[in-house]
């Protein structure tokens, strides 16, 4: 009789997707890494997703803080485990500060006599490391391979242990990583020169699971409490183009440049010097289609909220009745963000939308280039295909640098159509202009037009 492999979906969003559906039944899984890297909040959140998502009862063994800071702690990441204990879906042991070496046969009393009185499908011991220091490698071993893998398979459970890695190290201890165990996770916090920190999990090791990658980011905080990041496009998204729709850039004249606006579906990237009107034209093109019902997104790395609303009131447009109708305006600090955050933070707004918006503005990519160099086009040209896969607008700015070869060069490709504007200098004054560089589907003249302000409205002439 062969064995059968049971699927146990961890719940923590993300996780069983870059695995391709989480652990197995009765497997045995180390979650490893320094302290602060979110070994508690990854196992907690297995219990609880457990329980709310399965019904399935879980036992959370803690050798490091009390059943009320706990409860604390996890409910201010979303996570209300008194509410799942009531229902007897949740038990929390406490065997805090062990100190003698019958802590590991204690242990093994305290995770059978739980475990069955329960019916736990899902057990975490928080942390092992405690308890290993106070036995011989050998002995610990036999007794914790036994007592774990007894109850995994009398009970179908899967069984999670954090180990904490000294500081210096990147290796577990405690000749953890001899046991028998089906699977190693380890959790790390990386701190670049550039950008906000990020944290990394390596899967180093997952039986029964195809892992085409090792490692991914992760973040911390309300409301998932923990959430794997995917890895961006790994595959070519089909189009969704549609020629025969359009979005107004909110200028008549462009309109007619672009023979009746931008292709529903497509990239488009408005290049320009610092002044030259990039966001004026973003802004307007942001709040015009509002208007028209298409529900658009706002994204800038450069300005703050209040900034921007004001900036739409100098419009003359009322930003309380935009965002009523479907404007969302997000200002974000790029020291804080990450690129991938950034991709899935299109990605999230594209998923859980109530309503998936039409067109979404970012303005200014340069300062995304600042922090973290031209890898930051990789990051634009996943957000160009995942948008193209759901037939969304996207529009950049993107800040022309005065050398030549800093121009647009490196996200040209990914763009559909690029209008770039110019300032230059004629008799004393400055005038302002816009040419339709490139326009796919779409035959454009490409000559350059003058760009006014008027009576707080961009016009083309």
């Amino acid at each position: 009789m062969s064995y059968q492999l049971e699927t146990c979906a961890s719940g923590i969003p993300g996780f069983d997707e870059v695995t391709h559906g989480g652990f197995f039944r009765g497997q045995l899984i180390i979650v490893a890494g320094h302290a602060g890297t979110g070994k508690t909040i990854f196992s907690a959140k297995f219990i609880y997703e457990g329980a709310v998502r399965y019904g399935e009862p879980g036992l959370y063994i803690s050798t490091g803080e009390s059943k009320e800071e706990f409860y604390t702690y996890m409910k201010n990441l979303g996570m209300d485990f008194k509410s799942i204990e009531e229902k007897g879906l949740f038990r929390y042991v406490e065997m805090l500060a062990p100190t003698s070496p019958d802590a590991l046969m204690m242990l093994s009393e305290k995770l059978v006599s739980n475990a069955m009185e329960i019916k736990a499908k899902r057990i975490v011991i928080d942390s092992i490391s405690p308890i290993l220091r106070l036995n011989p490698p050998i002995e610990a071993r036999a007794i914790l391979h036994n007592a774990l893998r007894n109850i995994a398979r009398t009970l179908k459970t899967t069984i999670l242990m954090t180990v904490e890695v000294p500081h210096g190290e990147e290796k577990l201890g405690h000749e953890v990583e001899e046991f028998v165990v089906d699977g190693i996770i380890k959790l790390k916090l990386i701190v670049p020169e550039a950008g906000a920190p990020k944290r990394i999990m390596e899967i180093s090791k997952l039986r029964g699971r195809p892992l085409g990658r090792v490692i991914y980011e992760y973040e911390i905080g309300p409301p998932h409490g923990i959430k794997i990041l995917p890895t961006g496009v790994l595959e070519e998204y089909e189009s969704h183009i549609n020629p025969r729709e359009r979005l107004t850039t909110g200028i008549e004249t462009l309109d007619k440049l672009l023979n009746g606006g931008i292709i529903r579906g497509t990239i488009t990237i408005i290049a320009g010097p610092s002044g030259a009107g990039k966001t004026l034209l973003l802004l307007t093109m942001a709040a015009e289609n509002v208007l028209k019902g298409y529900k658009t997104v706002y994204i800038s790395f450069e300005e703050p909220k209040q900034q921007i609303i004001e900036t739409l009131r100098f419009l003359g447009y009322n930003p309380q009745e935009l965002e009523e109708k479907g404007l969302q305006i997000l200002t974000l600090n790029p020291r804080t963000v990450t690129l991938l955050s950034t991709y899935n933070l299109v990605d999230a707004i594209l998923k859980y939308s109530k309503t998936t918006p039409a067109l979404i503005v970012i303005d200014g990519i340069n300062a995304l280039k600042r922090e973290f160099g031209h890898v930051f086009s990789k990051t634009i040209r996943d957000i160009a295909l995942l948008s193209k896969k759901e037939g969304i607008n996207v529009v950049l700015s993107l800040l022309r640098e005065p050398v030549e070869e800093e121009r647009i060069t490196y996200l040209s490709t990914i763009a559909d159509n690029i209008i770039e504007l110019r300032i230059r200098e004629v008799n004393g004054q400055l005038k302002r202009e816009l040419v339709v560089v490139k326009a796919r589907m779409t035959e454009v003249d490409n000559t350059f037009h003058e760009v006014k302000l008027e009576k707080g409205r961009l016009r083309v002439l």
